[in-house]
């Protein structure tokens, strides 16, 4: 008797265990859904100037969702001070965010954060590594910044630079298909 009892309750509690999934995944795809519409007002407000506007849609993706293009984006708005009191420390923050999830542009920009030493402290080797990765991503900028910075480094400096390069191209010279631009 305990056997039928038993059974019943278990393809009950399967049904519940199926239906609680789905309302996952259905919850999950509103929020990509959401999140990708968010994003493109926030890229919409700061083409437009509202920076204002723009940061309240792009910290929270940044935060929540881990958007590593919103992430870039409140970097470049605090390098520049767009909207907010300029900080390149926190900009340098934000970039490396953004550079770890892949987008190329904000590994130039934190490169160039190393090289001029704002925000972060100058290190001219960082600051080749992390052009290496942009060039390896495809920023158009990142390969000829390369060569400059190591036209700065000892023979030394250099190959401690180059290490350091394929070190971060291992860890972050691919883009994610979670970072692409439809993110």
């Amino acid at each position: 008797m305990i056997r039928l009892l038993c059974v019943p309750m278990k393809t009950q509690w399967r049904k519940v265990q199926v239906k609680i999934r789905l309302s996952a995944i259905l919850f999950i795809l509103l929020l990509s859904q959401n999140s990708l519409a968010d994003f493109n007002d926030g890229v919409v407000a700061f083409m437009s100037g509202d920076y204002e506007k723009a940061l309240s849609i792009f910290i929270p993706l940044a935060e929540t969702a881990d958007h590593a293009y919103a992430q870039y984006f409140i970097g470049r708005m605090y390098a520049a001070g767009q909207g907010i009191d300029k900080d390149s420390e926190i900009a340098a923050q934000w970039y490396r965010k953004a550079s770890e999830r892949g987008v190329a542009d904000a590994q130039f920009r934190l490169g160039d954060l190393y090289q001029n030493g704002r925000g972060v402290p100058h290190d001219m080797e960082r600051a080749y590594a992390w052009y290496s990765v942009a060039a390896h991503l495809g920023n158009v900028g990142a390969a000829d910044a390369m060569k400059r910075a190591a036209g700065l480094l000892s023979p030394s400096e250099y190959k401690a630079a180059q290490a350091l390069s394929l070190e971060l191209i291992e860890k972050f010279g691919e883009t994610p298909k979670a970072t692409a631009r439809t993110q």
